[in-house]
């Protein structure tokens, strides 16, 4: 048992070396965008979707609906987010998949590219391009952020983000979508919320020891938020489950109100994602009263609107669409750092459950 917690622990550890060098990996990725997501400019111009599928299991599927109303938004195409365990049905006269694989070897992702071999046109995102989904793949974008090897993912997510916002943009700007203003103003909203990176990691790390015994005592945890940071709130309740082992669930905002705040007692977490809208008030009244019964009721802040002991103030560029570059930050850091606090290790029957399933593939090189 010891031999176990020692190794798993080393895990967390390795985590947060990665988690630490998110705002390092982001700067390089944006000062090297037009040679990272260029030709995938190029690539879109060419064939001038229609329709858009963002593919992905797990964190690469979160990251898919972190990016997608921006992208949308963006291009002016429609966007549909997926698993590839169940794909939508392919609309349009030109569809474009884009499949979204960190390690490039999710197997249900590989047999959707395979299915769809031939018949429509397929883009790969994946760390490096020397794997089974990138090979698969009509063209293929490296998203730069090295190897991450350990499971619960951290650079790659943000990596992920970033690389489709920057693909975004380039095509938008290629294709006319985005006039050279728009595209200056976009760039400068990611160069200014990237450069807080630092400042942002510091400023979670002081909030967390500010609040560790109180967090301590919490035995599951909710994510709540608008937009983009619903789909932060997925992920990093994920995260939660990956390391702490712990009930963990992500909620848009509204959908939390139906229901869902019922359940949370004093052994809740709770997290709210300033939304810096007509909801900020709501979202305030929410913490109020939600802390009556957990003294874990918090606001993660990138507006600069709130104050208080439970408001966890980071900063950013004024528009939703930073938050996954922001509001993430702390999920993820309790996600390593608390669970070696706590001493957990995961159950010893299902350690080696990815390969007892068969999630990842085999990669022979051919």
């Amino acid at each position: 048992m010891e031999q176990a917690m020692q190794q798993y622990h080393d895990m967390l550890r390795e985590m947060y070396r990665y988690y630490r060098s998110q705002p390092s990996y982001m700067e390089r990725l944006l000062s090297g965008r037009k040679e990272i997501v260029g030709g995938f400019a190029h690539f879109y111009n060419e064939q001038k979707p229609d329709r858009i599928y963002l593919i992905g299991s797990g964190s690469s599927l979160n990251a898919c609906k972190a990016a997608s109303e921006y992208m949308e938004t963006i291009l002016g195409v429609e966007i549909t987010c997926a698993p590839p365990s169940n794909p939508p049905v392919i609309r349009g006269s030109r569809p474009l998949v884009l499949a979204v694989s960190q390690g490039g070897k999710s197997s249900n992702t590989v047999a959707l590219l395979e299915e769809l071999r031939g018949g429509v046109q397929t883009v790969s995102f994946t760390a490096g391009v020397d794997n089974p989904v990138a090979r698969i793949a009509d063209f293929s974008v490296d998203i730069s952020v090295g190897d991450e090897t350990v499971g619960p993912k951290t650079r790659g997510v943000t990596g992920t983000v970033l690389c489709l916002y920057l693909a975004t943009l380039e095509a938008a700007l290629l294709c006319g979508n985005l006039s050279e203003a728009g595209y200056g103003k976009e760039i400068g909203l990611l160069e200014e919320t990237i450069g807080y990176g630092e400042q942002n990691l510091e400023a979670c790390e002081d909030f967390y020891r500010a609040h560790l015994d109180d967090l301590k005592t919490a035995r599951h945890f909710l994510f709540v938020g608008k937009g983009p940071a619903a789909a932060v709130g997925e992920e990093d309740a994920l995260k939660v489950l990956e390391t702490l082992c712990l009930p963990s669930a992500g909620y848009e905002f509204e959908e939390f109100l139906h229901g869902p705040p019922i359940c949370i007692n004093e052994e809740t977490a709770l997290f709210l994602f300033n939304s810096g809208d007509k909801d900020s008030v709501r979202m305030k009244k929410m913490a109020d009263i939600t802390r009556k019964a957990s003294k874990n009721s918090y606001i993660i802040d990138r507006t600069g609107s709130m104050q208080g002991d439970h408001i966890l103030r980071l900063n950013a560029g004024d528009s939703k669409f930073m938050s996954p570059f922001v509001d993430i930050y702390f999920g993820q850091l309790i996600s390593s750092l608390l669970t070696q606090e706590l001493g957990i290790v995961r159950h010893p029957a299902i350690r080696s459950i990815t390969s007892d399933m068969d999630t990842k593939t085999s990669d022979s090189g051919k």
